[in-house]
């Protein structure tokens, strides 16, 4: 056999959009384009007069309203979402239809939406139906043969990684490897115990074993994958306890395949992954809701500021530059959620070589745990020195917020060689992105040590809310303008 070589190359390829997602585009594009063809169609069976023309818009318009709504509601827009062409069209038909038959007797209930008039032509109806419905049908069509396409170069896939060495997870590759449809590339394997096997695909490859599953967060970001699937044989289930409780610990989205392929379990719904019967574990400490309100908070925040604050950040842009030699911008690599890499822009508030230098004052470190602090930096520049005493060298990281990186509040983003040295309880600080500002920056800054960090970044992800978010805000302005802890 030939050692699979290609997973862990396609893991670092761009990711390209979701394709699902452009159905968000192309659905209510098809519902307006059925609408403008219907309405071509008034005049042939003689629909004169403004109610009549109004009640057929209004029926038409809340049509294709309903159908988005159904379709959300099945699914039909989420990323992670893989179904067969057939079940793809047939979910579009039971929707469609399900729309109609609401939309019509919701027309005679309040007698045409409460126009009067009730009498809606067949043509027109007929007409919507068959544009819509072709529609539709033929986006999904093009989107498949784009899909199977990317998913065959690797691209705009699910990465995951296989916990299991025995006949479970050799039949989750197998049946993965015949499905390149599903779009999900096994890019590794984890062992359950200190020693295991390459697990075979399907033609004979092999895919890559990475480690054991305590080293899952370097596994992770090694190859690149978004979630790990679990699935165990029955003399490894007796480790189950374990591996949940370490992957949730580290904040790594996971599935458990039950009892693989029992009989017991043919009939079940696949939860992801076509027939496959899954349990689907939430790791994340948002839900749907409350990740799309906090990241809308962030935008409307980050745009004022940056709009407002533009000479602000001019001038300092300017103080740095003629002050000492360099860049403006200092980037540094940073881990944020669930253990992605990043670049965090800050104004360069030290001389050029900085990084160079730490080794020399490793001796100096003021901090504890896996974090370097010291008062007295001599590597600080003057400008560098007043721009972190008031916090402004944090302005540019409103950019990461932008790009998605970063939210304004959350945990504080840990360097790679810090995350190198995390036990297992201290993963759980990458479940959500990391903040410009936190409970850790309103409770002491630079005065805490890394384990009172730990449990602040946690105690914020376990009790998010709107109003917490604002405390932090509000206590951070005074915070600032007191200086406490800022070096």
């Amino acid at each position: 056999m030939t050692q699979r070589t290609s997973t862990l190359t396609d893991s670092t390829k761009t990711d390209r959009p979701l394709p699902r997602r452009i159905l968000t585009i192309l659905d209510p594009a098809a519902a307006a384009v059925a609408l403008v063809g219907s309405t071509y169609a008034l005049p042939l069976r003689y629909v004169q007069g403004t109610m009549p023309r109004v009640a057929h818009i209004i029926t038409l318009v809340l049509l294709g309203l309903v159908l988005m709504l159904l379709l959300f509601r099945d699914d039909q827009y989420t990323a992670r979402r893989r179904m067969t062409r057939l079940a793809d069209f047939g979910s579009v038909a039971k929707n469609l239809a399900l729309a109609y038959m609401v939309v019509i007797a919701a027309s005679f209930a309040t007698k045409g939406f409460f126009t009067g008039y009730v009498a809606l032509s067949r043509l027109v109806i007929l007409v919507h139906l068959f544009v819509l419905l072709g529609l539709m049908l033929a986006s999904r069509y093009a989107l498949w043969a784009y899909q199977t396409r990317l998913f065959r170069e690797g691209e705009a896939t699910r990465r995951i990684l296989v916990v299991g060495g025995g006949g479970a997870a050799t039949d989750l590759v197998a049946f993965l490897d015949k499905r390149q449809w599903l779009g999900v590339h096994c890019v590794g394997s984890l062992c359950v115990g200190e020693r295991g096997d390459h697990l075979p695909t399907s033609d004979g490859r092999l895919v890559p074993l990475v480690g054991t599953v305590r080293e899952v967060r370097t596994a992770l970001t090694q190859t690149g994958a978004d979630e790990v699937i679990v699935a165990l044989d029955k003399n490894e289930a007796q480790h189950l306890p374990e591996i949940t409780d370490l992957l949730t610990a580290a904040g790594v989205p996971y599935q458990l395949v039950p009892s693989l392929f029992e009989q017991s379990y043919r009939k079940a719904k696949l939860s992801g992954l076509a027939e496959l019967p899954v349990v689907e574990m939430a790791v994340d400490p948002l839900d749907e809701v409350q990740r799309t309100f906090k990241r809308a908070s962030d935008l409307a925040i980050v745009v004022t500021a940056l709009v407002v604050g533009s000479p602000l950040l001019l001038l300092i842009a300017l103080a740095v530059k003629l002050t000492s030699p360099g860049p403006i911008l200092f980037r540094q690599e940073r881990v944020g959620a669930k253990g992605r890499h990043f670049q965090m822009l800050k104004f360069r508030t030290m001389v050029q070589d900085a990084e160079a230098r730490l080794g020399e004052l490793e001796e100096e470190n003021e901090a504890e745990g896996h974090i370097f602090k010291m008062k007295s930096d001599p590597r600080i520049t003057s400008v560098g020195s007043f721009l972190r005493r008031w916090s402004l060298d944090e302005i540019p990281q409103f950019f990461n917020v932008l790009r998605g990186e970063m939210s304004v509040v959350g945990p504080r983003p840990p360097l790679p060689r810090e995350v190198a040295e995390y036990q297992t309880p201290h993963f759980a600080r990458l479940k959500g992105r990391p903040g410009i500002t936190g409970l850790w920056q309103v409770s002491g800054r630079s005065d805490l040590t890394f384990d009172e960090m730990v449990k602040l970044d946690r105690h914020y992800l376990e009790n998010w809310s709107i109003g917490l978010d604002l405390t932090i805000l509000v206590k951070t302005i005074y915070v600032v303008f007191a200086g406490k802890g800022a070096y």
